[in-house]
């Protein structure tokens, strides 16, 4: 028996092992974000903080310059703002406090992104 090649067949079985495994992305987050271990934390632990305000992002502070209202923080990603996890100096809105805060301290915070930077506009201390 000679098999032939169908494109039609082909395709068909692409489409159905995409639909199977979903979006390439949604694996890579949801990996990252189940890992323990991450800051020191666990898995349980950063799902019971979704639960309390999805919006939060865990991250850690590496530095703050309250002269120029920046703060620089290694993070995990922010799939709403389309930012992958790593470190970046962020500037902070005017009515977030910095004070008190020092390299070290874990925090969670949301940012807004306005062009081309990310802007921190809550900021809380989680140590």
């Amino acid at each position: 028996m000679i098999s032939t090649f169908s494109p039609r067949a082909f395709l068909l079985g692409m489409f159905t092992l995409v639909a199977l495994l979903g979006p390439p992305h949604a694996m890579s987050l949801s990996a990252s974000a189940t890992q323990p271990g991450f800051f020191g934390d666990s898995a349980d632990s950063d799902t019971a903080a979704a639960a309390t305000d999805e919006r939060l992002v865990r991250g850690k502070v590496v530095a703050v310059d309250a002269a120029r209202n920046q703060i620089t923080l290694e993070y995990r990603p922010v799939p709403e703002q389309f930012l992958e996890g790593g470190t970046r100096i962020f500037d902070v809105a005017q009515d977030v406090a910095l004070r008190g805060l020092s390299a070290g301290d874990k925090v969670r915070f949301d940012v807004e992104r306005d062009g081309r930077r990310y802007i921190v506009i809550r900021l809380e201390n989680s140590n």
